[in-house]
């Protein structure tokens, strides 16, 4: 149980960090996160939490590594192998040693071990956490791309170092060539296993893709397990295993292009599946971040004023010798390797790149895992200033981060889009009402009409401004309730039907009532319309008590003693009367769906796209005259897949009109396409179910 808490507060602490982020959008994702972690360290669960490094690395980092991995292929990689080596490798070793060598001459007292240790555990960066910081802005594609090949497998580069490092300690020796034939075989060894591994689990699935009948329900867990199991494998060999599960992660990526137009169901569910849990896992890792923080700030506090300020001091110190070292980097970089990342078009734009790449160098909870996974002994004593390096690696993460955070946005230009979201909003609702009315023509029944309706109208979102929509509710019910009454009293409901059941049907729309409490603001408006429901339910309730009506039996009798009451030539006129109400009530409803689908046409000529109050009044009428009928059925009603599909199609018309007409942008066709295509496919899946629960 306690492993189900933990997972469900994590997933909670997302959920509500995403909820903050709607209602405080100018704050970056990452510090809601750490808040929100923070604020979970005081449950029972997290409360004194201490990371636990080779759990966090198998269930979190292997799997985010793994997709990031897929998110590359094998000529990229081949094409940029001597730049991703440049940064991951030569530009993350000469940190680690530069920041080793000054850290060590600063704090005299540590061992250059140590301090190498602690320099390799701040060196990787973050390119996610980047990412969340500079929402809003435009980063350079060249610098992001930089900053995600360095990120792929500097992480790797500073566990080798790290471990090297703690091996020195512990043995008390230090041999160059051993360290290098070390460091050779943990990298290499893990990119070898991750490639031969990933070729046969790849053989496996695109064999199961092709061959097996229900492939997804082998394919997808096996993609699912394979990060934790190459993690696992090339760990028991001693090599790295973040390697190993890129380099898996890239073969995959490989797969993905064999069986690009084939297996198409299981590879967009496992694409979505796997959008999913990266989002979700990359918010964990913030979070546990700030659920590690407080474990940190109690540990400064033992250290009392002076040594914090010196550890401050020290950090700081830290990540400006990063920054120097990253913005030189970039700024003496001749092109023959970064061509591709760092423009050299005029010299200012150089530097602006360089600075750019400089303080992008965010840490994250990588460093934090690698500080705590240093061991609370060595070589059979205490491990010297293991307090000190965790709260050291914490400040400079959370100095990275700040510093990103007000920088960034202030350097980087604002991203510009073609579309906002109110423009894809208008497109789309546009799309909607137009293959609604170019569907609604070619059904008779009223019932199926109204069905696929309601079903296409739920691809829309609906708006948020409820008063301007219950105006036009309102405007709009009154308008067809006169249509109504215009229509029963014209020339060809006179002509078809007696007076009396004329001014019957006129007396029924006379009480429909035009306010609508749910569309209006305020709980007390809303108590007050259950409250009038609730009398009129009492008042009905004591009527059928009195009169003995309850159940229905009873009714029954009620009503055979009323019927026998009358006479034959009364009971016939009644009868006769009912019939006729229900011929005019059918009629008046194909009238009111006709002049309802003439307004949305209408509109939709006009260019308009706020039509959510014409739908309310279509449903609201539909209620209303169902009534009438007293055609209380809960019946579902069935609608034919073939008319989805033509709603779909003309979906499609829509849009590739809108593109040749040029009003649309080719960016957002593409994304309403993806839309339609995920509406298409669910409802395809939602039929196959249903006829499915039929047959059986």
């Amino acid at each position: 149980m306690q492993t189900f808490y933990t997972l469900a507060l994590l997933i909670i602490g997302v959920i509500v960090a995403n909820i903050v982020k709607q209602i405080f959008p100018r704050i970056p994702e990452a510090f809601i996160l750490i808040v929100m972690g923070m604020v979970l360290s005081v449950t029972p669960i997290f409360n004194h939490f201490e990371l636990e490094p080779e759990f966090f690395m198998l269930m979190i980092i292997a799997p985010l590594m793994f997709i990031d991995g897929q998110k590359q292929s094998f000529q990229k990689i081949r094409d940029k192998f001597s730049v991703i080596f440049l940064l991951s490798v030569v530009l993350a070793a000469a940190t680690v040693a530069v920041v080793g060598l000054i850290t060590n001459f600063v704090e005299s007292v540590w061992t250059l071990p140590l301090a190498i240790a602690l320099a390799a555990i701040v060196t990787p960066t973050d390119a996610v956490a980047v990412k969340s910081l500079t929402s809003g802005g435009e980063m350079p594609s060249s610098v992001g791309e930089a900053l995600e090949l360095e990120a792929l497998f500097n992480d790797a580069t500073g566990l080798v170092i790290l471990d090297l490092a703690l091996s020195v300690l512990g043995n008390q020796s230090l041999s160059f060539v051993g360290g290098l034939e070390h460091f050779i075989f943990v990298a290499l060894g893990g990119v070898i296993v991750g490639i031969v591994g990933g070729m046969l689990i790849v053989s496996l699935r695109v064999n199961l893709n092709l061959h097996a009948t229900n492939a997804e329900t082998t394919v997808i867990p096996i993609g699912l397990l394979t990060p934790f199991a190459i993690y696992l494998l090339a760990e028991q060999f001693g090599v790295s295993g973040i390697l190993a599960v890129v380099a898996t992660g890239i073969v995959h990526n490989w797969e993905a292009s064999r069986l690009r137009l084939s297996s198409t169901r299981v590879q967009l569910t496992q694409n979505t599946i796997w959008s999913t849990l990266s989002n979700v896992l990359n918010s964990i890792v913030f979070l546990i971040l700030g659920i590690t923080l407080p474990t940190v700030f109690q540990e400064v506090q033992k250290i009392g004023r002076l040594g914090t300020l010196a550890l401050v001091g020290v950090s700081i110190l830290i990540y400006l010798v990063m920054f120097i070292i990253r913005y030189t980097w970039a700024l003496r970089e001749d092109g023959r390797h970064h061509a591709g990342f760092f423009t050299f078009q005029n010299q200012d734009e150089h530097n602006f790149y360089s600075r750019i790449f400089a303080i992008s160098g965010v840490h994250g909870t990588m460093t934090l895992a690698m500080a705590f996974s240093l061991p609370h002994e060595i070589a059979g004593h205490a491990f010297p200033y293991r307090d000190e390096l965790i709260i050291i690696a914490a400040l400079v993460i959370l100095i990275s981060m700040v510093v990103s955070a007000l920088v960034l946005p202030r350097m980087l230009p604002k991203s510009t889009t073609l579309y906002s979201d109110k423009d894809i909003e208008h497109v789309r609702n546009k799309m909607v009402d137009y293959a609604i009315l170019q569907v609604r023509d070619t059904i008779d029944e009223h019932d199926i009409r109204e069905a696929l309706t309601a079903q296409l109208q739920s691809q829309k979102g609906w708006g948020t401004d409820r008063e301007h929509i219950s105006q036009d509710y309102e405007e709009l019910l009154t308008e067809t309730k006169e249509f109504i009454i215009s229509y029963i009293h014209g020339d060809y409901v006179s002509a078809t039907y007696s007076v009396d059941v004329i001014n019957i049907y006129d007396k029924i729309i006379d009480r429909l009532k035009i306010k609508s409490a749910h569309l209006q603001h305020g709980p007390f408006k809303q108590f007050r319309k259950y409250q009038h429901h609730v009398k009129h339910l009492m008042r009905e309730t004591k009527w059928h008590v009195k009169h003995g009506g309850v159940t229905p039996n009873q009714r029954r009798v009620q009503r055979d003693r009323w019927q026998k009451a009358q006479g034959e030539d009364m009971l016939k006129k009644w009868q006769d009367t009912h019939t006729a109400l229900l011929a005019l009530n059918d009629d008046v409803i194909n009238a009111v769906d006709k002049h309802i689908d003439d307004i949305l046409r209408e509109r939709l000529d006009a260019k308009r796209s706020d039509n959510q109050h014409i739908d309310l009044v279509r449903k609201t009428l539909n209620r209303y005259l169902a009534n009438i009928k007293h055609d209380y059925s809960k019946t579902a009603v069935t609608v034919d897949s073939e008319l989805y599909m033509q709603a779909f199609q003309f979906e499609y018309n829509f849009i590739h009109q809108g593109v040749s007409n040029g009003y649309i942008p080719q960016a957002m066709a593409t994304e309403l396409y993806n839309e339609i295509n995920q509406a298409q496919t669910l409802q395809l899946q939602q039929q196959q179910q249903l006829e499915t629960m039929t047959v059986s």
